[in-house]
């Protein structure tokens, strides 16, 4: 158990990857303080929380609806990660500003606009799809329809999903002095060794359907 609790704790965050997710958070946010900030940090771990909750309650009863067997899925679930791991692999350093404009005292229009825009900023990009994207969903239905017991995978799930949504949220609230730490081209970095990792795994889990669905011999 505590194996399979360290796999896919490890692959929650190499999906998740919530160092590569600063340059975003940064440019989404760069015109807002640091209270701001973390307003929106807060709200947009909450709503993936909320979002990835869902996915571990109903991800099994989804694929029994639309009738996917979890080889199939494990096969497409590959695939995927493969697109996204040669997408962080051959991706270029991105242009950060990470410089909050200074606030005058005087509420203006644009401002209140902005203050109104902040659980917007949280759903999307930020919640969705940068830290529970598509990919971290597809991992909660994988592991979820791959075991027999839906207590068992819960219990290794739920705790690794808290953990890494723990991690994300320092990781952000850290952003700034990450970036002055580890620079534009660290993170650049970081993010191409994770997805030679999630190239890894991808195959990995196309070799494990092939398997589940007999069209390799074991």
């Amino acid at each position: 158990m505590f194996g399979d609790f360290l796999r896919i704790l490890f692959t929650v965050f190499i999906v998740m990857d919530p160092i590569g997710v600063i340059p975003q958070f940064l440019s989404v946010t760069a015109d807002y303080d640091a209270q701001t900030r973390k307003n929106v940090i807060l709200k947009a771990v909450l709503i993936a929380g909320l979002v990835l909750l869902v996915f571990l309650l109903a991800g099994k009863l989804i694929l029994q609806f639309f009738g996917i067997m979890p080889g199939a899925f494990y096969i497409s679930g590959g695939a995927l990660f493969f697109v996204i791991a040669f997408g962080m692999i051959y991706s270029k350093p991105r242009t950060l500003r990470d410089t909050p404009r200074a606030k005058s005292g005087i509420v203006t229009e644009v401002e209140e606009a902005e203050d109104r825009s902040v659980t917007a900023v949280a759903l999307f990009p930020l919640a969705i799809p940068l830290i529970a994207g598509p990919g971290l969903l597809t991992v909660i239905i994988m592991f979820v329809s791959h075991t027999e017991s839906w207590l068992y995978s819960a219990g290794i799930l739920l705790p690794a999903i808290i953990i890494n949504l723990f991690v994300a949220y320092v990781t952000l609230r850290c952003s700034t002095l990450l970036i002055k730490f580890l620079g534009s081209m660290g993170i650049f970095i970081i993010e191409k060794i994770m997805g030679l990792i999630l190239a890894g795994f991808a195959v990995q889990f196309i070799y494990d359907g092939l398997l589940a669905l007999g069209i390799i011999p074991s």
